[in-house]
């Protein structure tokens, strides 16, 4: 009998343990939970004690993120804009499922701030109202940058000896543009489409995957971003020694990040202030590094040039190759 009780006291401890680990977990959740509910309530609301601070995201652009926790840490952003404003915000997080969503939200005037895929924003910059304020950067600029990479012992040397090998694509609905800058490659050479100048083509759901793929020759060749590409270097030396980089896109513009005419330029120069402030603050760094970026700068029309110069060129060679057809 006294074994037994006293097999059953190192049980009982573990189980209690265990009960109050769940507790514990099950509490965080909760007070999360509330943390971040008042302002979503509050922004619906809207009952006059606080400005509604609505912004708006496409859900597709996020970078690996899980939605939930991109809304938990966007909701945190808002009330960072808040302290640093010195109002209180009801802020409200809207991720779009679709473009057309945003831009319809956009028409009504129900976002006071959204962050837009740039090839987006040059498709409606004309017939939706807004205010360019922002783009993203990194520790090597502004934009984005392709990259084809191969091994350097597979014995291909330029892009047209790609033809009837495979190649790893980064996400279309992330990286659209990478997939327009591989078709002009294309036309430029005069190689037909994907699925008739390449054996395989693969969308990878992550860059790093698309890397790791080309170094365990998984696949012949792989697109991914200058970015990805030497920070991975960076952190494996193995794969700067066996990897090589076969073409480069210009630099391209990925997101801008706009306010809306609609609020009162007081509202809105408060929040452009409050924006660029983040980029010196300990929890806006927290922030950007969550979305793999180095912060915001402020706009300039030049930042769209090498997507818009690809765009043209793209339309201006489907035109040339739909004419001889």
């Amino acid at each position: 009998m006294k074994r037994s009780q006293q097999q059953k006291k190192p049980a009982k401890a573990a189980a209690m343990r265990l009960a109050f680990r769940c507790g514990a977990a099950l509490f965080l959740l909760l007070a999360l939970r509330l943390w971040i509910q008042p302002a979503c309530v509050a922004a619906e609301k809207d009952d006059g004690s606080s400005q509604l601070f609505r912004t708006g995201f496409i859900q597709n652009a996020m970078m690996n993120t899980d939605p939930r926790d991109a809304r938990a840490v966007l909701e945190v952003h808002g009330r960072e804009i808040s302290r640093l404003m010195g109002i209180p915000l009801n802020v409200k997080v809207v991720l779009f499922s679709e473009m057309d969503f945003m831009t319809n939200a956009l028409r009504k005037g129900e976002l006071e701030l959204a962050a837009i895929p740039s090839i987006e924003y040059l498709r409606i910059r004309n017939t939706v109202p807004l205010i360019p304020s922002f783009v993203g950067n990194n520790r090597y600029g502004t934009g984005i940058t392709y990259v084809i990479i191969t091994r350097k012992d597979s014995g291909i040397h330029s892009f047209s000896e790609l033809k009837g090998k495979s190649i790893m694509l980064p996400s279309a609905a992330k990286f659209e543009s990478s997939h327009i800058w591989l078709e002009v490659l294309l036309m430029k050479a005069g190689k037909g489409g994907l699925d008739t100048f390449f054996s395989f083509v693969k969308e990878s759901p992550k860059l790093q995957n698309a890397i790791m793929g080309v170094f365990f020759r998984q696949a012949d060749a792989a697109i991914v971003t200058r970015t990805g590409l030497n920070t991975s270097c960076e952190l494996n030396p193995q794969l700067a020694a066996q990897l090589t980089v076969l073409a480069e896109s210009p630099n391209l513009s990925d997101a801008v990040v706009c306010l809306i005419p609609g609020t009162s330029e007081k509202f809105r120069t408060k929040i452009y202030n409050a924006m660029l402030q983040l980029n010196e603050t300990k929890s806006g760094k927290q922030i950007y590094t969550i979305f793999q970026t180095n912060g915001i700068t402020p706009f300039k029309e030049e930042y769209l040039d090498g997507l818009e110069d690809l765009i043209s060129e793209h339309k201006r060679l489907k035109s040339k190759s739909a004419t001889k057809k």
